[in-house]
């Protein structure tokens, strides 16, 4: 396999999470919108203000996996043009980004411990949706980057691989 193969993949999976967090987004936004319009108690009414803002937040990050296609269309050009000097970029930018895992990790976990706090002391139902809200981006965080590691290791070892030719 041509390692350039082993990019496209790698941007195949990046575009594939993007869609996947494009649908996430909207999806919130409907049960925003439903959340809105069916519940009837007050905790219902905070709760679709947090998912309006969640589901355009997710809408939002989407669109930036999005600038990946451009980015192919350069790669591959960079690619042809200097195989050993693209590799070389790859890897140093793959390294580049591995403390964005460790960040997201901490994150979650800061949010989840929010939602945590606020469900033990506090009857506010806005502090409480915030913290639903905080819990969803958490858990959404983790999922996340649980596919996109996997595929940057993998990534990984085949730059690893083409420079030990």
């Amino acid at each position: 396999m041509d390692f350039y193969e082993h990019t496209n993949n790698w941007f195949k999976g990046e575009l594939f999470e993007g869609s996947i967090i494009l649908i996430s987004g909207i999806t919130i936004l409907v049960l925003s919108f439903l959340t809105w319009k069916i519940g009837t108690t007050p905790n219902a009414k905070s709760f679709a203000v947090v998912l309006l803002i969640v589901g355009l937040v997710f809408s939002g990050i989407s669109f930036g996996f999005q600038a990946n296609k451009k980015r192919m269309l350069t790669f591959e050009k960079q690619y042809n043009e200097n195989p050993v000097t693209f590799i070389q970029q790859e890897k140093e930018r793959v390294e580049g980004f591995q403390w964005m895992y460790k960040m997201s990790a901490i994150i979650s976990g800061a949010f989840f411990a929010l939602t945590f706090i606020a469900f033990m002391f506090s009857e506010n139902r806005i502090i409480l949706s915030l913290a639903l809200g905080f819990m969803l981006i958490g858990s959404s965080l983790i999922l996340i980057d649980y596919f996109s590691k996997e595929r940057a290791a993998i990534y990984y070892q085949e730059i690893l691989k083409e420079q030990a030719k």
